[in-house]
């Protein structure tokens, strides 16, 4: 899409509007809503390539969407990242919503990295700021200091709530000091008291047993869910259940196999499930930086035939939107001159999806000078997006200027 910098493809779905804001109360009309069954979010230990059974390259630093019919989308992405919290992680290696928490919105987020990076420990839990930027929910000491051992550098390697809001977590590695391995899930007490052990890694193995008829050794524990009053994993081996969510409290049994989850057998690194309301209207983009006038293309996901309204801006900011289903913030600056100069001239864009809730379009990245600086002090490009049917936000995605 293209007209200068910042004109979209006539002949494309993704189009330009001369009403610009002015539309949106026209067209506050009920969407048809995706049915759902079991869905979780997935961060994967590795890359994957896009192919017959992956339709888009998932990133280590990616969080997707995945389960059920719906198929694999978008969910939190690098980019999402970088346009949130001012960083892109060079690895999630955990992943949750916190409970009670609105779905969807910024807040709600909570992860923990592979390595230390973007100011942060790889053993803190780290959360998404509505005002921007990445907060510390629970730091590696206090963590250390719970289990017994303030020395301790931990890396949490798996991450949930229960239903008390209580921290499940699960470590990368042995802590022999304390006596806890890396298949032990761990819960952390109500104000950091202590660090109670819920199930070892040989409970954790009976059930992966149990549900699969399996003996081999699961190695570790890699992802973890609290639903319902039951635990939800996924562990590092066998192969051929790495990329599968498994239930080992109550009646052991896979929950979502390798097929059902639809990413190409991928050993999934942090887990997390998708509650209703949680997966809004998402953009993903073939990059995380560029030039000026460098070619890009995007991918929308939302509602079948949902008209989204692309808003475009150089500065981070914040404006608060919690009264609307979403995100509940706007990561851009009001004030930006390239927005204003988009809004005053009738040039918002707006993304028209299909039958399926997609859309597929190229794009120029804008001028040198529409540019502006993000949370973490970088020159690039933010987009956020709008359903106009009932003002649902999607998250940011910013580009990176090279």
């Amino acid at each position: 899409m293209h007209k200068e910098s910042i004109r979209v493809r006539s002949t494309g779905p993704w189009t330009l509007s001369a009403r610009g804001l002015c539309s949106i109360p026209l067209l506050l009309l009920a969407a048809p809503a995706l049915a759902q069954g079991t869905r979780v979010a997935v961060s994967t230990t590795d890359d994957v390539p896009a192919g017959p059974a992956v339709p888009f390259a998932i990133n280590d630093g990616d969080v997707v969407s995945a389960g059920d019919a719906l198929g694999l989308r978008p969910h939190f992405n690098e980019t999402n990242f970088q346009g949130a919290c001012g960083f892109i992680p060079g690895d999630i290696d955990a992943f949750a919503r916190r409970r009670a928490s609105t779905a969807g919105r910024a807040d709600s987020l909570v992860f923990s990295l592979l390595s230390n990076e973007g100011g942060f420990l790889d053993g803190d839990l780290v959360g998404v700021s509505p005002n921007g930027g990445a907060v510390l929910i629970v730091s590696e000491l206090q963590l250390a200091t719970a289990l017994g051992d303030p020395a301790a550098q931990i890396d949490v390697d798996a991450l949930a709530y229960d239903d008390l809001g209580r921290v499940l977590f699960s470590l990368q590695t042995d802590l022999a000091s304390v006596g806890v391995l890396d298949g032990d899930i761990l819960r952390l007490e109500t104000g950091m008291t202590g660090v109670t052990k819920v199930l070892s890694e040989s409970d954790v193995q009976q059930r992966f047993t149990q549900a699969t008829s399996l003996a081999d050794a699961i190695l570790d524990v890699q992802g973890l869910e609290w639903e319902n009053g039951e635990i939800w994993v996924a562990v590092q081996s066998p192969s051929s259940h790495d990329g599968a969510v498994i239930q080992v409290t109550g009646t052991a049994h896979v929950v979502l196999d390798e097929t059902q989850m639809g990413i190409g057998g991928a050993e999934v690194d942090a887990l997390s499930l998708v509650r209703p309301g949680d997966e809004i209207p998402s953009l993903r983009c073939n990059a995380i930086e560029g030039l000026p006038g460098d070619a890009v293309h995007f991918e929308v996901y939302g509602e079948p035939h949902a008209r989204l309204m692309v808003l475009m801006a150089g500065n981070t900011g914040v404006v608060d939107f919690t009264r609307f289903p979403g995100f509940g913030s706007w990561l851009i600056d009001r004030f930006d001159p390239w927005l204003r100069a988009l809004i005053f001239s009738h040039q918002v864009a707006f993304a028209h999806l299909d039958g399926n809730g997609r859309l597929s379009a190229d794009w120029t990245l804008p001028l040198a000078t529409d540019a502006g600086t993000g949370f973490g002090g970088e020159q690039g490009w933010t987009l956020q997006m709008l359903d106009v049917a009932d003002f649902e936000l999607s998250a940011p995605l910013r580009l990176r200027r090279l």
